[in-house]
């Protein structure tokens, strides 16, 4: 069995499954996730919290559903070829282009956040008083690990450009590594940002347990940009890694594939643990009223 014939008959089978939880998920999802996010489930923040996770839940899978799916159509309607996730019929591969996975997941992330009604009611509202930083939703260690994993990035294309390479090999050439390296740097200081702008949007909120579950998909929200911006990041290192052991360099062709692996393997790992596993924001919760809207 080839292997563009394999992947896309496990395709065939996960999507369904995962469209299916996505619209269908358990009924105690509501229950286990304000439990691992330490929020208390009252009749006032439990509609904004299950809107949430539904919304959340279709909307990311879809977003994972269009990465893995659209490449290939694209690629059949562009020139005919037949890939699934980088593998080709013609014998051709890109085993790292499974990462479309991750940019769709990212883009349903952002929707489900900026789709999401925040309550306002009464003719007076309330805010939080609690200054919210991103490192009060997002550790610290993630953030460092994003920014080194774009510099890291940035630094290997540029070496690409400069290390020697058998005639055979097709190197883009250093001009346009140098683009890839900037555009690289950009991918990592627009997920930051994009991080800290949902910490600072506004919590037109009412009252101290919305205000919790308010903060707590937040932290959702925050964590599920990051792990699939630090797991494309991740994926680029190690195709970096694996750029540079293909040269004509003998030192790279042993150092290099320690790295390209651990990357590989780190970057399934942010995307799992860093950007769906149940955190808590890491400050305290405050109420005051404000001039009435």
């Amino acid at each position: 069995m080839s292997i563009p014939l394999l992947v896309a008959g496990i395709l065939a089978v996960a999507i369904p499954l995962q469209l299916r939880r996505a619209h269908r998920p358990e009924q105690d999802l509501v229950e286990r996730w304000a439990r691992g996010h330490g929020v208390e489930l009252t009749p006032e923040n439990r509609a904004l919290v299950t809107d949430y996770l539904r919304n959340a839940s279709v909307l990311r899978t879809w977003g994972g559903v269009a990465g893995a799916v659209l490449p290939s159509v694209i690629a059949f309607a562009w020139s005919g070829r037949v890939q699934v996730l980088g593998f080709g019929t013609d014998g051709e591969s890109a085993p790292l282009a499974f990462g479309t996975i991750f940019i769709g997941y990212l883009v349903g992330a952002l929707c489900a956040e900026v789709a999401l009604a925040r309550p306002v009611a009464g003719t007076r509202r309330k805010a939080s008083l609690s200054r919210r930083e991103l490192t009060n939703y997002l550790p610290h260690r993630v953030v460092v690990a994003q920014r080194s994993s774009a510099v890291a990035g940035a630094i290997g294309m540029i070496a690409i450009g400069l290390v020697p390479y058998a005639d055979s090999a097709s190197n883009p050439g250093l001009p346009w590594l140098a683009l890839a390296a900037a555009a690289t740097l950009a991918f990592g200081a627009g997920l930051e940002a994009i991080e800290r702008w949902v910490v600072r949007r506004p919590q037109p909120v009412t009252s101290l347990p919305l205000v919790a579950a308010d903060d707590a998909i937040r932290v959702n929200s925050i964590h599920a940009v990051a792990g699939a911006g630090l797991a494309l990041l991740l994926l680029l290192c190690s195709g970096v890694a694996l750029g540079l052991q293909a040269s004509d360099v003998a030192a790279l062709h042993s150092t290099m594939v320690g790295p390209a692996a651990a990357c590989l393997v780190l970057s399934l790992f942010a995307w799992r643990h860093v950007g769906q596993g149940s955190r808590r924001v890491r400050h305290p919760a405050a109420t005051s009223d404000v001039a009435p809207a």
